[in-house]
């Protein structure tokens, strides 16, 4: 079996090379070329990723082979990782999640909002921008919903939208406690499918096309940060994230629930 030669820092400096003939076949004076490399770098760095099975040498130059270019293609998602680490650090101090942190590179070119003194709603206001009207909502909740949060699940409640959403015992707790019949009126209706699950990893929303992540502070409870992005990828997995927990969640019994001792 042949040995090749994974070393992770070779094979990052050489992926321009892999990304450049991903369309090929390209010679070495185009490599040349197009990378602005010596003539002798070329030869080395195209003789090695040939001996190591990522470039197949045809008679018309070399191609990236299928080895190569999931190496392209996974050099390019952490470069996607690094980008999205910095931009939602201020999520990532709020949520450490591993469903989160594994897959960051799906939120490279999310919006983040953040609370600041002259603007403390900002997180939740892009939540309430796009909870406002919808034709489809699933969510996970982990923390009580704000009052303007509530007045809305309450308004679709009554006017029977597709709406799922599976929330945390203290979520739950901490709503009903908050206001008892908006509680009653949005976990009685025909229309939200309320499920429950004691180990959510945060508050997600996927609200048509977009998805919504918040954060909130240990201390206070409060919302500190939110992400919002349309890409599909991301929406893709938010889904699937919200199908898995939905089958390990229960459906929402009121009458249980009113019964638990507090």
């Amino acid at each position: 079996m042949e040995t090749r030669d994974t070393d992770p820092q070779r094979l990052l400096d050489q992926v321009p090379v892999l990304a450049a003939a991903r369309d090929g076949p390209l010679d070495r004076s185009t490599l040349q070329d197009e990378l602005d490399i010596s003539r002798a770098t070329a030869y080395r760095r195209t003789s090695s990723l040939t001996d190591d099975g990522l470039l197949d040498q045809t008679p018309a130059g070399y191609r990236t082979s299928g080895a190569g270019c999931a190496v392209v293609e996974a050099a390019e998602r952490y470069e996607r990782s690094v980008a999205a680490i910095a931009r939602l650090e201020p999520l990532l101090d709020e949520i450490s999640a591993p469903e989160l942190t594994r897959n960051v590179h799906l939120f490279a070119d999310a919006e983040v909002f953040t609370a600041t003194p002259q603007n403390p709603n900002e997180p939740i206001d892009v939540w309430l921008d796009h909870f406002a009207s919808f034709d489809r909502f699933r969510g996970t909740v982990v923390a009580g919903c704000p009052p303007a949060v509530t007045e809305q699940g309450v308004e679709h409640a009554q006017n029977d939208v597709d709406f799922e959403a599976i929330c945390s015992p203290l979520a739950l707790e901490a709503d009903q406690n908050a206001s008892k019949e908006a509680f009653e009126t949005i976990a009685t209706a025909a229309s939200p499918s309320l499920y429950t699950h004691s180990d959510l990893p945060f508050t997600m929303g996927i609200v048509d096309e977009v998805v919504i992540i918040i954060g909130f502070d240990e201390k206070t409870t409060l919302p500190v940060v939110s992400v919002a992005t349309d890409d599909p990828e991301a929406r893709a997995w938010a889904m699937d994230l919200y199908r898995r927990y939905k089958r390990e969640a229960d459906r929402l019994d009121l009458t249980e629930m009113n019964a638990t001792p507090k």
